[in-house]
């Protein structure tokens, strides 16, 4: 077998199909591109999404490329035709390119991405060490796919499935992320409206990703599929030099912390933000995730002291029973609160996400978790229903109790994130849930003239913007972005056609 010399990442346009757009980069693109570097390869990269491209416009590219390999990334089981129609794209053009899929997506559903013959290979779970030794076998004379670990093939016409085994230990030992691959002038100084983790003050913006892993096992996640149950931490010293460099070469503004779970070791996050201060580059900085209950005072204040302005916390319920025996949680409210009420103190943007509909959550806890939001009286209030995804918990107890449409799969067109539902109990239906959701949404965080101003500057928008974005929420139940709900009530037939065809 010839050997492979030319790799090219490929990521799908979130707006095909008439999808919701996240303006962002794919992370893992740059994580993996200077591991493939070093180990000799030609690193190419296809970004429909942030470029906008059409069909056309990737076969194009891919043929121009002309890579020995594609490697897909798919930002979220949402998007899963997408991801498919880049396979088929690449085929399209040259049917001897080998397509190598990854990411959440196909590691929790590898049989169904691979029921599509355009897919020739999935990596499951973390791609640093899997996808350069499914590379090198690739190369070989008669590689022996049964040797590697986290891989999904074919055999004679068979699935095969090597289940993951171990993970990444050592962090510290990765290469930076590498993003020449982007235009990253404009993918560093995006500025993403309403979606509350990516809309920053300032720009360019760099994301810094501290430790993979949870150690919780909230029954909707499916993080211990992804990245496992403990928590893998690099090291102060070696985030503070992923800092500097993102300083020093991308001349960034902003940091956005992605973790899972940042704060499971206090001394390190005071000895990161202790670097932070010393360095005094003068960057504001947020949380998407942060544990409320592992939260006290003097990290608050050395936070703010480094540009925090904002944080993100998952209360999940007002329900202290649901919290505690359905979703398997630690915390509480009264922390909750305290944490609430520092920040304020502080003058750090909270917001606060809530998730309602779980199985053998009733109704009156459902307006309990509205009541708690609303005496919370943060920023931002945001809810979600509760998604079953696969391998979780709650897909489990959703198929167990007979809570799910008989015609429930995975792969539909009608998923809006963890704004669209499908689990209904004796205590509510789908509709109950998407009237309730949006319109407390609607109600808790607009009450006041002060409150609307505030939202809108933590979401990037003007007041006619967010009048615009409320309005369209409440006319669409929450089901689509205002930009999107004319061209997608106008276009839904010619949308499932071209779907369809693909």
């Amino acid at each position: 077998m010839q050997q492979l010399k030319k790799f090219m990442f490929l990521v799908p346009n979130t707006r095909w199909f008439g999808k919701r757009h996240w303006n962002w980069f794919t992370p893992a693109v740059a994580l993996l591109t200077p591991i493939l570097k070093a180990q000799g390869f030609e690193v190419d990269i296809v970004e429909a999404n942030i470029d906008n491209l059409n069909r056309d416009q990737v076969k194009k590219l891919v043929k121009k490329s002309s890579p020995d390999a594609v490697g897909i990334s798919n930002m979220s089981l949402e998007y899963w035709r997408q991801a498919h129609l880049c396979a088929k794209l690449v085929r399209d053009v040259d049917p001897n390119i080998i397509t190598i899929m990854g990411g959440v997506h196909p590691t929790t559903m590898p049989e169904k991405v691979m029921e599509d013959t355009n897919i020739d290979y999935v990596v499951l779970s973390e791609g640093e060490d899997r996808l350069p030794k499914l590379l090198e076998a690739l190369g070989a004379q008669n590689p022996d796919f049964s040797l590697l670990n986290g891989l999904c093939y074919r055999k004679g016409g068979k699935v095969i499935i090597n289940q993951p085994i171990g993970w990444v230990t050592d962090l510290d030992a990765l290469p930076f992320p590498d993003y020449k691959l982007f235009d990253w002038q404009s993918v560093m100084n995006t500025k993403q409206k309403s979606a509350i983790g990516l809309t920053t003050r300032n720009s360019p913006v760099g994301l810094v990703l501290s430790s993979r892993g949870c150690r919780l096992k909230c029954s909707f996640c499916a993080a211990p599929l992804i990245s496992g149950s403990g928590v893998r931490l690099r090291s102060a010293e070696n985030i503070l030099a992923e800092i500097d460099m993102l300083v020093q070469e991308y001349k960034i503004k902003e940091l956005i912390f992605t973790d899972d779970e940042m704060y499971a070791d206090r001394e390190r996050c005071m000895d990161i933000f202790k670097g932070l201060k010393e360095r005094n580059y003068d960057l504001t900085w947020k949380n998407l995730n942060l544990a409320s209950w592992r939260m006290d005072r003097e990290m608050l204040e050395l936070m703010k002291e480094t540009g925090c302005y904002q944080i993100i916390i998952s209360p999940e319920s007002g329900s202290n029973r649901v919290l505690k025996k359905i979703i398997h949680k630690p915390g509480n409210n009264k922390q909750i609160l305290k944490l609430v009420e520092w920040c304020k103190e502080l003058d750090i943007e909270v917001s606060a996400h809530f998730v309602i509909g779980f199985p053998g959550e009733t109704w009156d806890e459902i307006r309990e978790t509205m009541a708690f939001a609303e005496k919370l009286n943060v920023d931002q209030v945001k809810f979600a229903i509760a998604t079953p995804f696969p391998g979780t918990e709650l897909f489990q107890k959703a198929v167990e109790g007979g809570y799910l449409p008989a015609d429930f799969n995975f792969y539909r067109d009608d998923t809006l994130g963890f704004a669209s539902g499908f689990i209904e109990t004796e205590h509510f239906t789908v509709n109950e849930l998407h009237i309730i959701r949006c319109y407390e949404w609607d109600r808790i965080n607009f009450k006041t003239p002060e409150k609307v101003a505030r939202y809108a500057s933590m979401n990037g928008m003007t007041l006619e913007e967010l009048e615009e974005f409320r309005s369209g929420t409440r006319r669409n139940v929450g089901l689509y972005f205002p930009d999107q709900a004319k061209a997608e009530r106008e276009n839904v037939d010619q949308v499932k056609r071209v779907a369809n065809q693909a």
